[in-house]
Formats: structure tokens, C-alpha cells, sequence
């Protein structure tokens, strides 16, 4: 019982390391792409659109690659 508590406790952390990475990385890629090194007090309509997409995007992409690693890791699980 406590080494199938320690196993989720494991992969519970991974997973919020794994989010916060994600969240990092959006965040500079996203931010540098729409704003560059410009800084305005308020966000413009194309900054936000901009923001919105690029994010969209890079969790889109998350979720893909997430879902074929772990389609990939039970593939080789069951061979």
C-alpha cells in the first residue's frame, strides 16, 4: 500500500514540475514572439490575439506529444 501511495505521490510531483516547465516555456516563447521587447501599460487587441494563439498552440502541441509518448510507452509495455 504505501509503495503504490509513493508511486502516485512520484508521478504527482512529476506532473507538476512537467506543468510548471510547460508554463515557463509558454510563457517565454509566447511573450517573446507577441511583445518582443516592447512594453506598453495595456495590451493591445493584436497582443492579445497573438498571446491567445501562441499559447493555444503550444498546449495543443503538449497534449499531442504527451498522448503519443504515452501510446508509444504502452506499445513497448505490451511487446
Amino acid at each position: 500500500m504505501d509503495s503504490q501511495r509513493s508511486m502516485e505521490d512520484a508521478q504527482n510531483a512529476l506532473g507538476m514540475m512537467i506543468y510548471q516547465i510547460l508554463n515557463n516555456q509558454v510563457r517565454k516563447t509566447c511573450f517573446e514572439k507577441c511583445f518582443g521587447q516592447k512594453f506598453s501599460e495595456q495590451m493591445g487587441k493584436n497582443e492579445q490575439i497573438c498571446l491567445a494563439k501562441c499559447m493555444d498552440r503550444m498546449y495543443e502541441a503538449h497534449t499531442i506529444v504527451t498522448k503519443a509518448s504515452t501510446e508509444i510507452a504502452q506499445n513497448l509495455s505490451v511487446d
